[in-house]
């Protein structure tokens, strides 16, 4: 299995390092709005926030959607089905992937944000670490149940729009949460979005937070990923969809 798992993202990794537009919409429209956005506010620190959260969820959702949906469509996914590759390996490559350039497109934030906004290393690295990874793996859960109602490659951008206009709108990116009513503060608590902005702010910004930072945060990211993993069981699809 990790023999086949291992040879899978080396596959992915080629494909992607090889398409442009992947390479853009992971790591230059991120690192591009790290870079001239925060340069239109007087206090960058809720941007960089926000883009980190945006990055993820580029990466993680946008990025594993349009990957499964187009190789459902063109029957790679199938063919590959019926190779001596396990189930798992395929999905084990494509996850390893997202996780390994979402590292990247991290790394490169911080860079920006440190060397052209002068804005501090992060407090606590590890509680940044950890947000990003999990925010990438319920993202990416949410790409692949969502991949299986998606009907063709056309449909793509219009299912994937909602998504990050919500991850704009609920992580503190283009409203900070001091202008959310209570009401909408109480709601986003219960999403992923405003959650993960949550540990990116504590591992940015606070010196005495720690894993236990979070707190209830914790359980609702774990909550959507679970909630998401059993959504892609039921929903996903190896063969094309008609119609």
């Amino acid at each position: 299995m990790t023999a086949y798992t291992i040879a899978h993202f080396r596959l992915t990794q080629r494909l992607f390092w090889r398409t442009p537009v992947s390479i853009w919409v992971a790591l230059g429209f991120p690192v591009l709005f790290a870079w001239l956005l925060p340069l239109a506010v007087p206090n960058p620190e809720r941007l960089i926030v926000g883009i980190i959260v945006m990055g993820a969820g580029l990466l993680g959702f946008a990025t594993l959607l349009e990957s499964f949906v187009v190789k459902r469509q063109q029957l790679i996914l199938k063919r590959l089905r019926g190779t001596e590759l396990p189930e798992m390996a395929i999905f084990g490559g494509e996850i390893l992937t997202v996780v390994s350039i979402g590292l990247v497109q991290l790394v490169a934030i911080v860079a920006v944000a440190n060397g052209v906004h002068g804005l501090a290393l992060p407090a606590n690295p590890a509680l940044l670490l950890v947000t990003t990874l999990l925010a990438l793996a319920v993202f990416g859960a949410m790409g692949v149940a969502v991949s299986g109602r998606v009907p063709s490659t056309g449909a793509i951008i219009a299912v994937s729009l909602p998504f990050h206009l919500l991850t704009l709108g609920l992580s503190g990116f283009a409203v900070p949460f001091s202008a959310f009513p209570a009401w909408a503060l109480t709601v986003n608590g219960f999403l992923p979005f405003g959650r993960v902005a949550e540990g990116v702010t504590l591992a940015y910004f606070d010196p005495d937070a720690g894993l236990p930072a979070l707190g209830a945060g914790w359980l609702v990211l774990i909550g959507w990923l679970v909630l998401s993993l059993l959504a892609a069981r039921r929903w996903f699809r190896w063969e094309p969809r008609r119609g």
